[in-house]
């Protein structure tokens, strides 16, 4: 660890001797000020005391339409993962090793709702990118302020975004069957701010058996009640449909990557799932001092999940709450911040699992009842004194599971109630700011991250009555400095885990988890965006870089398997090199362009280190033409996606049995459509 600290060290003290020749301004910063919620809400990016990454919606319209696969794996330690078309992992900073499906390990809220399910899974996959314009990452635990997930915190926001026209319209299609299809539009009056969207996409899939279906509805506002006092109202439906392919073993995806799992096809391997979401949002500012925020949301959820083993039917009802006061303060030249809340999490579901005929529904296996009960209580201050900023955090976290098994085709019925321990959770980070514009922190977060609910009950019937909750400490160094046409974000970090959970898959195809030890997590990540070129009166408008890098050494240090002893062996899932590199241009006031290159180096896929995926260069591009009539705008693009061609994967399954770790990321895929902006 002590290299790469000389090399931050180094890097920094370049960095400060070159900016202190220069004039300091307040606003001397990169295109735009960023403000975040992060650990501060309200406080602009580059003031904050931890490893902060944003996507803008203009960020978000460089990449393809479709997903936001790429927009968000250009990020600095940050990867979307897709096993299928429809189908997401987010690894950040190695979350994923225990997610062969869906999001989990992280906390995820969509405009201030609370998006992760009671359980810890989030359905990442049920909004479009219409709901994700803009994208605010927390890179490691942040447990001191909003609970489970070692891997962070994201929020998505798309309301209220004042460039949005009262009518935007876009049409687009591609490679493999794609077509795409979005109506939406922001509408004032006097106190009253709306939003609505209609999303449609399809497509076949670049595999056999891969194709998707979703229609996303959205209806949003927000009542100006008065200068103080404001209310939010959230309505989403999504409709999604989506096969699943299944991992091929290297000679299946060596011969012929688009084709499906034996099996896959004839059982219907597929989820099929609608969920309706309603939330409220109401902030309070009873002085320049005190105010609060509290955010309520419903959700229900019909689950189908056809699969070679089984079939899989979920119904889900979840109330989440929010509530947050805030109080400032200064005492002798001492700024003070308090935050103090609590969030709150109930689910009930009904799960049921039947035996699967030709991707029919036949004899009832086994029916359970489950109740989720999550609760968290934070506290945190900021002390600010001069240029020097210290914030310590707390938590407590509650969670029960209660499983009640009413019918049982193999068994008796049964009754299962666990309560895990409280899990207290603080942060210390601190920060002095050199400038306005340049900050250096460091910060020590503890974390932990319980077992979803997939992961202690499984496709099979059993229940993992012994999984633990996965805990561990992140010591960070980092520096950020901001200026008006260069952005640089850089930090070291160590982690060490504890009862790390991993999976593997057994003979069955049932993917079952397990405590793994101890987990030694070294890493740094690099932001770098430089603006070359600005308002440009030739030919060349605008030229601007964005580059971000990481290397991770992440190994396991207590790991036995059986007879087998993996400490010492790389992190499955994790590759040490991933490097992005965004070139943008715009030209004649007109026409941009981006590209698009990304390198990821091989990465392990069994905890023995025995079977890596290869590393791979990868090419994306889009170009973007823009008319103007009036007040209105008319866009016309096209893009490719893996320019190259190249054989690749974009989220491996790991420990797989028979070595079907392969899930194929498309080929060369051409997108291109026309969008319309009335105001």
């Amino acid at each position: 660890m002590v290299k790469y600290l000389l090399l931050f060290c180094l890097v920094f003290l370049l960095v400060y001797k070159s900016s202190s020749q220069e004039n300091q301004i307040q606003n001397d910063s990169i295109l735009e000020t960023v403000t975040v919620v992060g650990f501060d809400r309200g406080e602009q990016i580059h003031r904050q005391a931890a490893l902060i990454v944003h996507l803008s919606a203009r960020d978000m319209q460089n990449f393809s339409p479709i997903d936001p696969v790429m927009a968000w794996n250009s990020l600095p330690g940050v990867s979307l993962e897709q096993r299928a078309v429809g189908s997401y992992r987010v690894n950040i900073r190695g979350s994923s090793i225990r997610s062969p499906f869906g999001v989990r390990d992280v906390k995820v809220y969509w405009n201030g709702l609370p998006f992760t399910e009671a359980n810890g899974s989030t359905a990442l996959n049920l909004l479009s990118n219409t709901q994700m314009r803009e994208v605010e990452v927390i890179k490691g635990p942040a447990g001191s302020l909003y609970g489970a997930g070692l891997g962070g915190v994201i929020h998505l926001n798309n309301f209220p975004d004042k460039t949005q026209g009262k009518l935007n319209i876009g049409v687009g299609g591609g490679s493999f069957g794609q077509f795409n299809a979005a109506v939406n539009g922001e509408l004032e009056s006097d106190k009253w701010t709306g939003f609505y969207a209609f999303d449609h996409q399809e497509s076949d899939g670049y595999r056999e058996h891969n194709a998707l279906n979703r229609q996303v509805y959205q209806l949003s506002g927000r009542y100006q009640i008065n200068d103080d006092h404001q209310l939010d109202l959230h309505a989403l439906l999504s409709d999604l449909y989506y096969e699943i392919p299944g991992g091929l073993t290297k000679e299946q995806f060596e011969e012929n990557p688009r084709q499906a799992r034996p099996g896959s096809a004839s059982q219907n391997a597929s989820i099929d799932q609608k969920t309706l979401l309603l939330g409220a949002g109401y902030t309070s500012f009873f002085s320049q001092n005190l105010s609060q925020s509290t955010h309520l949301g419903f959700t229900y959820t019909d689950f189908q999940n056809p699969f070679i083993l089984d079939y899989k039917e979920d119904i889900n009802q979840e109330v989440a709450l929010r509530h947050q006061w805030t109080y400032e303060m200064e005492f002798n030249n001492l700024g003070i911040q308090w935050d103090a809340g609590f969030e709150w999490q109930y689910a009930d579901n009904l799960a049921e699992n039947f035996g699967n005929v030709d991707g029919e529904k036949d004899s009832i296996h086994f029916s359970d009842e489950l109740k989720i009960d999550r609760k968290i209580f934070f506290l945190q201050t900021h002390l600010g004194y001069q240029k020097w900023k210290l914030t310590l955090g707390l938590s407590s976290n509650l969670l029960n599971y209660q499983v009640n098994r009413n019918i049982n085709a193999f068994a008796e019925p049964f009754e299962f109630e666990r309560n895990f321990n409280n899990e207290i959770i603080p942060r210390v980070a601190v920060q002095y700011q050199w400038a306005p514009q340049q900050m250096t922190f460091a910060s020590v977060s503890e974390g932990f991250s319980s077992p979803t609910l997939d992961e202690i009950r499984t496709n099979e019937g059993s229940i993992n009555r012994s999984l633990q909750a996965e805990r561990g400490r992140t010591y960070e160094v980092g520096h950020k400095l901001y200026r008006k046409r260069l952005q640089l974000d850089a930090s070291v970090f160590f982690s060490a885990l504890e009862e790390t959970i991993t999976n593997r898959t057994n003979e069955n195809g049932v993917v079952l988890f397990q405590n793994a030890g101890e987990t030694a997590q070294l890493g740094t990540e690099w932001g770098v965006n430089i603006i070359w070129l600005q308002n440009g009166k030739s030919l060349f408008n605008n030229i601007s870089t964005r580059s971000a890098y990481q290397y991770y050494r992440f190994t396991f240090e207590d790991y036995q398997k059986r007879e087998e002893d993996f400490s010492g062996n790389m992190m499955t899932g994790v590759p040490e090199h991933t490097l992005n590199q965004i070139l943008h241009v715009k030209i004649l006031e007109k026409i941009s362009m981006n590209f698009h290159y990304r390198y990821v180096s091989e990465v392990p896929l069994t905890d023995a280190n025995t079977i890596f995926a290869d590393d791979y260069h990868l090419l994306n591009f889009r170009l973007n033409y823009e008319i103007r009539l009036g007040p209105n705008t008319f866009n016309l693009y096209a893009g490719v996606e893996n320019l190259a061609d190249i054989r690749y994967s974009l989220g491996n399954d790991l420990n797989a049995f028979g070595g079907r770790h392969y899930q194929a990321a498309p080929g060369r895929n051409i997108f291109a459509g026309l969008k319309w902006r009335f105001l």
